[in-house]
């Protein structure tokens, strides 16, 4: 599965779980943040697209994913990214 599909794939998710997503352009990482009390997760434009995908899959890692039902792929994926930070943060 290319970066693409992956990224499309991770916000049906945000979709379902009625999670909104704010792209934009500038000199950002991204990721999950509360703004005036509600939960968004911000992906910036102009980074690649696997950077996109890392920072959709680590903002969704926020949410209660099991209220969905995601291809088997895609959550390895997710999962792969969650231990990979829990990983780094030691």
């Amino acid at each position: 599965m290319n970066p693409k599909t992956i990224y499309n794939k991770l916000n049906l998710i945000a979709d379902e779980l009625n999670i909104k997503i704010i792209k934009g352009k500038g000199n950002f990482k991204g990721g999950c943040c509360v703004i005036k009390k509600e939960s968004v997760i911000v992906i910036n434009k102009n980074k690649p697209f696997e950077e996109r995908v890392r920072n959709l899959a680590l903002g969704l890692l926020e949410f209660d994913l099991h209220e969905v039902q995601i291809d088997s792929k895609i959550k390895k994926l997710i999962d792969d990214y969650k231990y990979a930070e829990v990983k780094y943060e030691r």
